[in-house]
């Protein structure tokens, strides 16, 4: 019993959380872009909603890579986990950034980097998931 059983529904709803996930992180930055420029008025407003829903995106994303495998047998729920603390961060950063400009010079950038890890466990989702092959 050195592994837990996986389970396929849960697997590939894990996997279109992940997904789903980078979306919404590239779909922030496009909001960002929008109302940073001037663009778009609305656009903060939309980026400060999306924060939220990413939020619970990333939420759920959890709960299911636990579902998965259980504690300590799926390291991508460390990573995970790393996300979500990332998301609780960008929050606090948007929110404190309508105050000075300090907040917002590291939001930026911290949100290119969870956009990164996003994309990442996207990545190693698919390839985690993969039958091992003999190395012949």
């Amino acid at each position: 019993m050195s592994s837990a059983p996986t389970r396929p529904g849960l697997v590939n709803a894990f996997k279109v959380s992940c997904h789903a996930t980078t979306l919404l992180v590239l779909l922030q930055a496009a909001l960002a872009g929008l109302f940073i420029s001037g663009e778009e008025s609305g656009a903060q407003d939309q980026h400060e909603v999306m924060a939220n829903v990413l939020f619970l995106a990333v939420a759920v994303q959890l709960v299911l890579a636990f579902l998965v495998r259980g504690w300590g047998q799926f390291r991508l729920m460390y990573w995970v986990a790393v996300l979500l603390v990332l998301s609780i961060a960008q929050i606090g950063l948007g929110y404190a950034s309508e105050d000075n400009t300090l907040p917002e010079a590291i939001h930026i950038p911290l949100g290119v980097f969870t956009f990164g890890l996003a994309l990442v466990i996207s990545t190693l989702a698919i390839v985690e998931d993969r039958p091992r092959g003999s190395a012949a």
